[in-house]
This record gives structure tokens, C-alpha cells and sequence, in this order.
């Protein structure tokens, strides 16, 4: 007669747990950064050079991660679990960014990696970024320092710094992600700048 009441309160507890099981969790969203065309035809200059190729990209580890990072305040971010990088966000940026300054430097072949062994004369960009997110208000702040070493000259330029301030159309991911690639494409406009000084 004791076993009774075992089994009782273990079929009402059945239904309970079947529908616990049900529910799934939602599926990810997967995001990319994408080029942005310059405001206008980007002209060939001479004193660009004729190779352009991306050495070192450095990422803070606070956003070195599948999701997309959110700034909450001063003190505090979170992790958009369900919103998430299609590929390692360096690997985004890098080939984000190529194609930005392909598209600014018209006459120049910008090559996505440096590579191991860089031709003589060629222009290598080392890009460290100190901040690249979002705050909930949907502003994004895209923060980097940047130098240009040519291969086989002790010169090299920089570093320098720009900060990038782009407002968002709201907070929503999918609107922070194209803000984010405005601005990688405000940066290179400033980055190309240079390249033809």
C-alpha cells in the first residue's frame, strides 16, 4: 500500500517532465559583417602602393568569441547567447576589412593575410583592436590602432588611432551587426587616407 502514493506522484510528474522535454531552446541567429561601399568612387592615387596585404589583426578577449557582445554599462557586458558569429569574428573582421580597403584603393591589390613570406615594397597593415561593440542604447564604438611597414624598409608608419562612432538604427542584433559594418567601413576610409599619404 505504500508504493501506491510512489506511483501516483511519479504519473503525475510524467506529464510535467514530457513537457519539459518538448520545449527546445531557440535556434541560434548567425550574423556576418559585410563590406561597405564608400560614399564615393574612391580615385587612384599614385602614391598608393601596389600591394596592400593585412599582417597582424589583434582582438580583445572580451569579444573574441562566437556571440555577439553587448555593452550593458560602464562595468558590464553580456553575451548574446542566441546571436551569434558565422565564423570567428577575427576571420570576419580580416576579410571585412580587405574587402573595405579593396574598395577604397582602387589599384591596389589588398590581400586578406600577409602570409609567411611578403614580396619586397609590399604595404603590411597590423591592426590591434582595443574595443568593437555595441551598447544597449545601440551605439557602436569601434576603437583600433594601426601601423603600415612596407617589406624591406626599416620605415614604418604610425601607430595610429582612430575611434569610430556609429548610432545604430535600434538595438535590436541584426541592426547593431550593420552598424558594426559601418563601422569597419568608417575605419578603413581612415586607414586608406593614410595608406595614400
Amino acid at each position: 500500500m505504500g508504493r501506491v502514493p510512489g506511483w501516483r506522484a511519479a504519473a503525475m510528474a510524467l506529464p510535467l517532465l514530457v513537457l519539459a522535454a518538448c520545449q527546445s531552446t531557440p535556434d541560434s541567429r548567425l550574423y556576418t559583417l559585410a563590406v561597405v561601399p564608400p560614399a564615393t568612387a574612391a580615385q587612384t592615387v599614385r602614391t598608393a602602393p601596389q600591394t596592400l596585404a593585412l599582417g597582424s589583426l589583434d582582438l580583445p578577449m572580451l569579444i573574441d568569441r562566437p556571440q555577439i557582445v553587448r555593452r550593458i554599462d560602464g562595468n558590464r557586458v553580456e553575451a548574446l547567447e542566441f546571436d551569434r558569429w558565422a565564423e570567428p569574428l577575427a576571420d570576419g573582421l580580416r576579410s571585412t576589412l580587405a574587402g573595405d580597403l579593396a574598395a577604397r584603393l582602387p589599384g591596389v591589390t589588398v590581400l586578406s593575410v600577409a602570409g609567411s613570406v611578403v614580396e619586397e615594397g609590399t604595404a603590411v597593415l597590423a591592426v590591434t583592436v582595443l574595443r568593437f561593440d555595441a551598447d544597449v542604447g545601440g551605439r557602436v564604438v569601434l576603437d583600433a590602432q594601426w601601423t603600415v611597414s612596407r617589406a624591406g624598409a626599416a620605415r614604418k608608419s604610425g601607430p595610429s588611432r582612430e575611434t569610430v562612432e556609429i548610432p545604430a538604427a535600434g538595438a535590436e542584433p541584426d541592426a547593431l551587426v550593420r552598424a558594426m559594418s559601418q563601422a569597419v567601413a568608417t575605419f578603413a576610409d581612415r586607414v586608406a587616407a593614410g595608406v595614400r599619404r
